[in-house]
């Protein structure tokens, strides 16, 4: 469904118009497209500090179920 960002005064922000038929990873490729042109390195929406911080949620709760992949002895 689409729907658009307006900024207190009214202005439109951003309109998303694209259907979500796939995982929705689209809208991760928009914003990495909007940072490379805008010259940035990290955006503020998940910041690569609170990224690491799921990774290693994520890393810990692998070792308490005892799930590994052959790329972690690596």
């Amino acid at each position: 469904m689409p729907f658009t960002v307006h900024a207190v005064d009214g202005s439109i922000v951003e309109r998303y118009d694209q259907p979500v038929a796939s995982r929705g990873m689209q809208y991760q490729a928009a914003e990495l497209e909007r940072l490379v042109r805008a010259g940035e390195t990290a955006g503020t929406i998940l910041p690569p500090s609170e990224t690491v911080d799921i990774m290693a949620a994520m890393d810990e709760i692998r070792r308490q179920i005892g799930l590994s992949y052959d790329s972690d002895a690596a």
